[in-house]
């Protein structure tokens, strides 16, 4: 039995028994009150970012693709679908695609955005603020807020589209796509333009040319960081008496890691809700028990084997914060093992079919971290901060579930969380929790002064050169091979280089790298400088 067989046996059954915020919120604020009062409110110092840009698509190439669709994909033997935002023809195509073929057959669309939008010739641009381009609005809005938001803002540009005498706006666009916001290059550019509209109306055209009852349910989520108790609450919401069958589609702007929080929310709700209705049909004889025994554990529970000799516990998610948490919630081992397996299905190949591992993109983010520039390092901080936070409340929320769930949900998220006070603590105090610098060996390091410090040191370069790079290597083995492991370790073998060099051979060649600038500060550019002194 595959699991798409047994929702519909479900479903079936069912039918025959029935039973971080910035200071652009302040602007935001201003503007929604404006409106409330029928004032014209011009957006002033804030512009708009189409939404797609060169690469946006990520997911590996052997996976379905829509076009104006990036990273669109199904988690396999369920109606869940990911995408990042669409353009308008490819909304209709993903509409299209997921729907069964029933006459006004429903399909819920969640979004999981907080920043105002609007579609520009059909395609889609969030609003920004001038000054910070390269960064979603950070807001607390209301979903009816958020939606006046937009009916202005296309308002609004339509006016300027007017007034501007040639049908043109002016917007704004990153040169090229980086992870790390602080690396990203602004630039304007003027657009030639067609047609405006808001999201409302996009949807309705959809809603009206797919011929489905299209469902819009909106849990606003700030970019790298999770939703709030009660948009848990939303989500179970919606979904726990819906069948099974319904198409869910999850979007965001990149389909990456908000879209991936509601596909892993709404993949566990679905597996309890039909792990409990098989359960019941088993009691009344209507499932073999050895066969659902098998069916649950095979689709459910099993997981690939890892050597020991590949395991990694921070990839595993035991940081500190963490394993706290095991030691102090009743049944957080079991809600973690369980959102561990829904995590790898909703990430990356070759585990799952996304493009973001909830779990293990804190430690590949440190990794990032461990090899930026010092002043790019903030922006990965905050990232890493902000997801071993999300990675607790996710845990906390499938210990929920999985106690609550199976009887309908009759406590809410927001009510067991008020009830678990201490956690938020625990999180607050321990999700910095982390080892921000390496921690190097001591003895192997005094090792490296001793042949820095001796008279023939030049005669011995070869030797100081490999010392310095199985140093660097045995520092980081546990990284695995690729740039990033590369990138630290010449880091760390220039940074070593550096500090082991004499006092008066250190301020030579510091001084030769500050008359020169632009020369890299790389291991090899120093190990000449070493030579030449």
């Amino acid at each position: 039995m595959e699991v798409e067989e047994a929702v519909d046996i479900v479903d079936d059954n069912l039918k025959e028994n029935p039973g971080e915020v910035n200071e652009n919120h302040e602007v935001m604020s201003l503007i929604v009150e404006d409106l409330e009062t029928d004032q014209e409110v011009p957006f002033m110092n804030l512009t708009i970012k189409p939404d797609q840009f060169v690469d946006i698509h990520i997911l590996d190439d052997s996976y379905e693709k829509i076009e104006g669709a990036p990273n669109f994909r199904q988690i396999p033997g369920f109606p869940l679908y990911g995408t990042g935002q669409p353009t308008e023809a490819a909304m209709l195509d993903i509409i299209n695609r997921v729907k069964r073929g029933k006459e006004d057959e429903k399909v819920l669309w969640f979004s999981m955005r907080q920043e105002p939008m609007v579609y520009v010739n059909g395609e889609p641009y969030a609003l920004r603020a001038l000054d910070k381009p390269h960064e979603n609005l950070g807001t607390k809005l209301s979903t009816d807020q958020i939606r006046t938001v937009q009916c202005h803002l296309a308002d609004m540009l339509r006016k300027k589209l007017d007034d501007s005498g040639d049908k043109t706006l002016k917007i704004h666009k990153d040169k090229e796509y980086e992870e790390n916001p602080m690396d990203r290059v602004d630039y304007e550019e003027t657009l030639q333009v067609d047609a405006i509209d808001d999201l409302d109306a996009v949807y309705e055209k959809c809603r009206k040319a797919c011929n489905v009852n299209l469902e819009i349910v909106h849990i606003p989520i700030i970019e790298n960081q999770g939703p709030s108790m009660v948009y848990f609450d939303s989500i179970i919401a919606r979904l726990k008496d819906e069948p099974a069958s319904t198409p869910c589609v999850f979007s965001c702007q990149m389909g990456k890691g908000r879209t991936t929080v509601g596909l892993v929310a709404a993949l566990l709700i679905k597996e309890i809700q039909l792990s409990t209705e098989l359960r019941n049909m088993e009691k009344l004889n209507l499932i073999n028990p050895d066969a659902l025994k098998d069916f649950l554990f095979e689709k459910f529970e099993k997981v690939g084997t890892v050597e020991q000799d590949d395991y990694d516990p921070l990839c595993a998610g035991e940081f500190e914060v963490i394993k706290q948490l095991l030691e102090t919630l009743p049944g957080s081992r079991q809600a973690k093992r369980k959102i561990d397996i829904i995590m790898d299905k909703c990430g990356p190949p070759p585990k799952g079919v996304g493009i973001q591992n909830l779990r293990e993109c804190i430690i590949e983010t440190k990794w990032k971290f461990d090899v930026a520039a010092e002043d790019k390092q903030k922006s990965f901080k905050t990232m890493i901060i902000n997801f071993i936070e999300r990675y607790f409340y996710i845990i906390c929320f499938s210990t929920y579930a999985l106690q609550y769930g199976p009887s309908g949900y009759q406590v809410t998220f927001m009510e067991w969380i008020e009830d678990h006070k201490h956690l938020q603590d625990m999180a607050e105090e321990g999700k910095d929790k982390l080892e921000w610098s390496r921690t190097v060996d001591a003895s192997k390091l005094e090792q490296l002064r001793a042949l820095m410090a001796s008279p023939d040191y030049k005669d011995n370069l070869a030797v100081l050169v490999r010392t310095i790079y199985d140093f660097a290597f045995l520092t980081y083995s546990d990284l695995p091979r690729g740039p990033v492991k590369n990138n630290s370790m010449k880091k760390l073998a220039a940074s070593t280089l550096l500090e082991i060099l004499p006092d008066e051979i250190a301020e030579k060649v510091t001084k030769k790298l500050e008359e020169q600038p632009s020369t890299s500060h790389d291991f090899v550019t120093i190990i000449g400088l070493v030579a030449h002194y």
